[in-house]
This record gives structure tokens, C-alpha cells and sequence, in this order.
């Protein structure tokens, strides 16, 4: 293979700073890549507005520079067109993704599906790559929409039409087989964990001797706050604790729904909300709590777990996505079933009422942790990269 340096485009339709799990996982992967070879980022320029969405149904530009540097990864920012079926779709990046100077197109999630198939069937001489973000709930979507005759054979499609798949979990693995994909164009490779983060901490979480538990997730109902709300309520009679709710709202109507759940059983002055913190206070909130829980219906990999683990919390999580490759049920935390809040509740008690249950789980997470670094990603990201490519100028 030649000495140059293999050129990678990544692809995320969602960017900073309206960003989740995947567009953070793309950012500290890129970061970590951009030592190996050569990576650019290429993204829209808009972020959701909540209000005007559910006013005009529309998304607004921010202004965002059309090109920037960030953390060292240049970023490439396309005005967005909206059409019926195909949200964030741009005639111009598929031509400059098409005709521009790459080795291989790396697709960071599923979503905005049919803009997504669009894009793969126009590159079609550039090796394709997706890394498996939202692969489970996209799935679910597809399962469940009435049109979902019509969605299905593009999902399927545009799975099929990738030249390799990066899965994020077993899980993953066994839906992408299920789905029909080749064994052998799978590679599992989690998420990593960016520890710098961790450097920096700065107070947010009260300093008053109560046992603490802690959730960080987006107000969406596939966290499903609501079974964690009714564990809360049941758990207040048997000791004194606080809570910590810390995420994005991507669901207005959802949030108002837990806001009136945590006032209904009297939690007002038990949960505390914080809604999408910086860096440094969400640090603060994972080493002053004593536990993290995550009651999900519906994950790929969530890095929040990483997070938590890292900073020596035990885990009370669902049996979903990357849960049963990094959570063992009764060894650095507990596995519970979804909806299910009685068996939430009985997790959080035993933990909290157990110290050195806790310490021990927590120092068993410390050291998984630390198997999940974007150095180690990186790594494996980079050597699947060099494979597709010996494998690409054999043909």
C-alpha cells in the first residue's frame, strides 16, 4: 500500500453544538484519527429549534462558518434543503463528497435515512463505512412505521450498499446479521471514553452529606425517565437521598410530562435538573454521586456509561445495546429489566444502603474504563481502515 496518508471524509448530519452521543463520539474519534491520516468532517449548517419546530416546522441555520477548525479536524458545514421524505439533504455536498480527493467515506449514524441513501448510491467509487449510532432505535422506527413497507427496503438497502459496517455493540452485531448483513462485513468497535474531560471539575452538585444518584440522558421517552421518577417516589420512604437529572431537551412535551411526574410524587425538592451542563459540571456530578442509573428502552452505546464508570460509580442500567458487553448484572452493577420501576427501585436501595457494594463495583469500572480510550479506538478504527484499503486496490 502507498506511503500517503489514507483520506477519510466522516459524514454526520447532526453536528456541534447540537450534538448527542454519536456527534461526540465523531468529534473525539476524529480527534484521535487525525494522527494516523487525513480526516475532514463534513456537516450541516442548522441546529434544531424546539419552538420553531413545533410553530412553522421548520429548522434554522445558526450561521455557523461554512468551514472551521475544531480541535485540530476540519469541519465542512452544507446549507440544509428539506424535501417530504429526504431531511438534510444537500445537492452540493453530494457533488463535492463525490468528486473530492477521498479513500473512504465514513458514515457517523442512520440518521435522516433517505438523505443518507442518496449519498451512497452518488459516491460510488469511494469505499463506504458506517459506524453503527442509532442503529437499534433506527430499527425500531422502521419496525413500527405505518409506512414502514416503503422504509424498510431502503433501510435494508442502504445497509447492504456499505462496503463495511463498524458495530458499536453485540447487539448491534446480532440486528445487523439478522438484517441480512454479512457476518463478515462487521467489525465490533465500541465507543472510547475522552478522559481529558475528567481533568477539570467544577461545582454544581450540593455538598450536603446525602446519598446521591445520578442520570444523564436526553428528555426523550426512549430514556424513559418516567420508570426512574416512579422508583424515586417509592425509594423516599425508605431513606434520604437527591437526584440528579442532568440533558438536552429533544422533547418538549416529553419533559413537561416528567416535570409533572416528579411533582406529583412529591420529588421537587429530590431531583434536581440540569439541562445539557458543560463539561466540568457534569464532571463534578459524576464524582458526587454514588451511583448511575440509565433506565433506557432503546441505546447503541452509551458513552455516558463510559463516563460513569470511569469515575468509579456502579452502574443500574437496562438490558440494552452495549449494556451486556460492559455491565455484568451483580458484579460492577445491576441489569433490570425495562419498565420496570419495582426492579429499579430495589437496585437503587441495595446499592445505597450497601457502601462497600458500591465501592467495589465501582472500583471494578474504573479499570474496565480504561479499556475504552479513543487512543485504543482510534487504533482499531485506523487498521480496519488499511485492511479496506489493501482490500479495495486488489480489486
Amino acid at each position: 500500500m502507498s506511503d500517503q496518508k489514507i483520506r477519510v471524509a466522516m459524514y454526520c448530519p447532526y453536528f456541534l453544538p447540537a450534538y448527542g452521543g454519536a456527534e461526540l463520539a465523531t468529534l473525539n474519534l476524529a480527534k484521535e484519527l487525525k494522527m494516523l491520516c487525513d480526516v475532514k468532517l463534513y456537516t450541516f449548517n442548522w441546529t434544531p429549534n424546539l419552538d420553531a419546530n413545533k410553530n412553522y416546522k421548520l429548522n434554522f441555520s445558526c450561521g455557523f462558518p461554512k468551514q472551521e477548525i475544531v480541535n485540530g479536524v476540519p469541519i465542512y458545514r452544507y446549507s440544509v434543503t428539506n424535501l417530504p421524505f429526504v431531511k438534510n439533504f444537500s445537492v452540493k455536498l453530494i457533488k463535492d463528497l463525490r468528486f473530492c480527493d477521498i479513500d473512504i467515506l465514513h458514515f457517523q449514524g442512520l440518521s435522516r435515512l433517505f438523505s443518507g441513501w442518496l449519498l451512497q448510491k452518488s459516491v460510488k467509487k469511494k469505499i463506504k463505512i458506517l459506524t453503527t449510532h442509532g442503529l437499534q432505535e433506527a430499527a425500531e422506527i422502521t419496525r413500527r412505521s405505518k409506512l414502514s413497507a416503503l422504509i424498510n427496503p431502503f433501510f435494508i438497502d442502504s445497509l447492504k450498499n456499505l462496503d463495511h459496517i463498524i458495530a458499536l455493540s453485540k447487539t448491534d452485531v446480532m440486528l445487523l446479521v439478522f438484517l441480512g448483513i454479512n457476518r463478515n462485513k462487521i467489525t465490533l468497535i465500541p465507543n472510547g471514553i475522552d478522559v481529558k474531560k475528567f481533568e477539570k471539575r467544577r461545582k454544581f452538585v450540593e455538598r450536603n452529606g446525602k446519598m446521591k444518584i445520578l442520570c444523564v440522558a436526553r428528555f426523550d421517552k426512549n430514556k424513559n425517565y418516567e420508570s426512574l421518577v416512579y422508583a424515586l417516589s417509592k425509594l423516599k420512604k425508605d431513606l434520604e437521598f437527591e437526584a440528579y437529572f442532568v440533558g438536552a431537551v429533544t422533547d418538549a412535551k416529553y419533559f413537561k410530562k416528567i416535570m409533572s411526574l416528579i411533582k406529583n410524587n412529591g420529588l421537587e425538592k429530590i431531583v434536581k435538573i440540569g439541562l445539557s451542563l458543560d463539561d466540568p459540571a457534569l464532571v463534578d456530578c459524576y464524582f458526587s454521586c454514588d451511583l448511575f442509573v440509565l433506565p433506557s428502552r432503546v441505546e447503541t452505546f452509551a458513552l455516558v456509561i463510559l463516563e460513569a464508570m470511569y469515575a468509579g460509580l456502579p452502574i443500574i442500567a437496562t438490558p440494552v445495546g452495549c449494556v451486556p458487553d460492559i455491565v455484568k448484572d451483580e458484579v460492577n452493577g445491576f441489569v433490570v429489566p425495562k419498565n420496570d420501576p419495582i426492579e429499579l427501585y430495589k437496585a437503587c436501595l441495595k446499592l445505597l444502603k450497601n457502601e462497600k457494594m458500591r465501592n467495589d463495583m465501582g472500583n471494578i469500572n474504573k479499570e474496565v474504563a480504561r479499556n475504552y480510550t479513543w487512543s485504543k479506538i482510534a487504533s482499531s478504527t485506523y487498521n480496519l481502515y488499511q485492511q479496506l484499503m489493501e482490500k479495495h486496490q486488489q480489486r
